[in-house]
C-alpha cells in the first residue's frame, strides 16, 4: 500500500482553502487542483509498504508523537515549487507552528531511516493546493494573500493513498495523538 504521514486540517480551514481554489479554478489554467477531502500537510512520504512494515514502524511513530504536545498552527502565504519561473506545485505555507513541524519531520526522518526509509534532504512545511500540468504563469495566484485562522495540530495520521484515474483517494489508517 502507498502511504504517507500527515497533519490533518480541520474542516473549516479546508473550506476556506477550497473557496480559494474554486475562485482560481474558474480561470481555466492547466492546474490539477487538490480536492477538499485531500487537503493536508505531508510530513513524510513513505511510499509502498506492506502490513508487516506498518506494524514494524507504528511503535516508533507512537513514541515520537508522545514527545510532542498538541500545538497551534495557521496557514499563510502562497508559493510554488521549484520556482515561479517553472512552477510545478502550488502551495500554501505554514506560519505559526512551522518550527515545530520542522522538528517533528526531522525526527520522523531520523527514526524511519532506521527502518530502511530514504532520508529526504530538507523539509518545507506546506499544504499543496495544485499541480501544474502544463506550463502556465501563476504570478497572479502567488500575488494573492491567504491566511487561515489558528487551529490545533493534535495528531499525526498515517494515510493510505490509492491512485485512481479521478485522482488519489486517501484513507486514514491510524492516528497518533500528540502528547
Amino acid at each position: 500500500m502507498r502511504t504517507f504521514l500527515a497533519v490533518e486540517i480541520p474542516r473549516q480551514i479546508r473550506k476556506k482553502i477550497n473557496n480559494f481554489i474554486e475562485e482560481e479554478k474558474s480561470k481555466g489554467l492547466p492546474i490539477k487542483w487538490v480536492k477538499f477531502e485531500n487537503l493536508h500537510i505531508t510530513l513524510k512520504f513513505l511510499g509502498e509498504i506492506d502490513e508487516n512494515k506498518k506494524e514494524e514502524i507504528t511503535p516508533a511513530i507512537k513514541e515520537l508523537c508522545k514527545k510532542y504536545v498538541r500545538f497551534n498552527m495557521n496557514l499563510q502565504g502562497l508559493g510554488c515549487f521549484p520556482d515561479p519561473g517553472n512552477p510545478r506545485v502550488l502551495w500554501i505555507g505554514v506560519q505559526l507552528g512551522h518550527e515545530l513541524l520542522i522538528d517533528i519531520a526531522g525526527e520522523l526522518e531520523e527514526k524511519l531511516s532506521q527502518f530502511g526509509f530514504k532520508m529526504e534532504k530538507r523539509f518545507h512545511g506546506h499544504l499543496t493546493i495544485g499541480r501544474i500540468k502544463k506550463f502556465c504563469r501563476v504570478d497572479d495566484i502567488l500575488a494573492r494573500s491567504f491566511k487561515s485562522e489558528i487551529f490545533s495540530a493534535t495528531a499525526i495520521t498515517l494515510f493510505k493513498s490509492s491512485l485512481t484515474p479521478q485522482g488519489p483517494i486517501y484513507e486514514a489508517l491510524e492516528k497518533f495523538n500528540l502528547g
